[in-house]
């Protein structure tokens, strides 16, 4: 699903390339959080641990189930910063395919409508209706079962309790990050159905940054189909496509834009993606090469440092909640490091990074 946070980006200190590059890119997985990091001095390396098993990993494998195939609807809130949106939710898995509707209840109106083929985001109050094949996160975190293992060496599962979540008793999962480079996680999970109901994610000292939770929830044998369906017709908006907002190629006069060479990864980040696309509103291009350790996510855009738009490009660090990112410049590239990850992790990475001879 589409972040909430694409409508706060406006807060962020910054150029309105800079802007644009984290709106972006906080199309991350959202989650929760808890528990103290410990602060090495070093991010930790695959070969420096070994796979162990934790209590409360197989309440995690039967949420991420939970989360995809149960029939559900609610109301949740969202909490960051000093804000509180709430958003009414309904899922259901009919026939094989995954639908999701999200309704704003306050703030500016807007609904996300998910299925296995696109997400649509409808914005009413701008007249505007952006529809991707992307498909991002739900609010509430989800987890590939066949990478906990992996998860595992960089982050420790604890099962610590039980509590109460929108009137049902939930189980309560601490993921706790084994380096300073990441956030913690905490999640309370229903006892019955495993479906997650809260969650909260915290930085090295414990600090909660932002969290989700349900406050109420019901599991009805079935929705109707209509009801994800939208509730305007967009007759009226401006749509925008995949093929409007991004390139498969990007124009020759930037197709020389360099990718990483070398950067400091803490480890278990991986690279999931890389592409050239266009800044939307601008003639203007940038590589964004996107790494993940499958939980927390990060991108690195890359652009012709004279590409400005009003106010230049980001150097030094911004954020925003839960999201912060640092930009540098090397001769005529410019970097921007972009994450859901602590502001230590981007600005080490940015400062490390060096791109790839052209």
């Amino acid at each position: 699903m589409t972040r909430f946070r694409l409508m706060k980006v406006s807060r962020l200190q910054g150029s309105a390339v800079a802007v644009v590059l984290l709106l972006c890119s906080v199309l991350l997985p959202r989650v929760a959080l808890c528990g103290d990091s410990k602060a090495d001095k070093e991010p930790v390396k695959l070969e420096q641990l070994a796979p162990r098993q934790k209590p409360g990993r197989d309440w995690i494998e039967k949420m991420s189930s939970a989360m995809q195939n149960l029939t559900y609807t609610g109301t949740f809130v969202y909490m960051h910063d000093d804000d509180v949106e709430a958003m009414r939710i309904y899922h259901s898995k009919m026939d094989g395919i995954e639908h999701e509707r999200l309704v704003s209840l306050n703030g500016e109106a807007r609904e996300i409508i998910r299925n296995a083929d696109s997400v649509v985001c409808i914005w009413p109050g701008s007249k505007s209706v952006i529809v991707s094949k992307t498909q991002p996160r739900t609010p509430f975190p989800q987890f590939d079962p066949e990478q906990l293992s992996l998860l595992e060496l960089f982050y420790e599962f604890r099962k610590v309790g039980s509590a109460r979540v929108a009137g049902r008793p939930v189980k309560v999962i601490d993921i706790t990050p084994l380096d300073s480079y990441r956030y913690g996680y905490r999640l309370w999970v229903d006892a019955s159905t495993f479906l997650l109901l809260r969650s909260a994610m915290s930085d090295s000292k414990g600090k909660i940054i932002e969290q989700v939770m349900f406050t109420n929830i019901k599991y009805p044998q079935n929705i109707p189909l209509e009801m994800f369906n939208a509730s305007i017709s967009g007759k009226k908006h401006e749509w925008l496509t995949d093929s409007s907002l991004t390139l498969p190629v990007a124009p020759k006069v930037n197709a020389d834009i360099p990718g990483v060479d070398q950067m400091s990864l803490p480890g278990g980040f991986e690279l999931v993606s890389d592409k050239v696309t266009p800044v939307a509103g601008t003639e203007f291009t940038v590589r964004r090469q996107m790494y993940s350790d499958g939980l927390a996510s990060l991108s690195v855009f890359i652009a012709n440092a004279q590409d400005q738009s009003s106010g230049g490009i980001l150097h030094g660090a911004s954020s925003m909640g839960a999201v912060h990112a640092f930009g540098v410049q090397h001769d005529k590239w410019h970097a921007t490091v972009v994450g859901e990850v602590p502001h230590v992790t981007v600005k080490m990475l940015a400062e490390s990074l060096l791109f790839a001879a052209r």
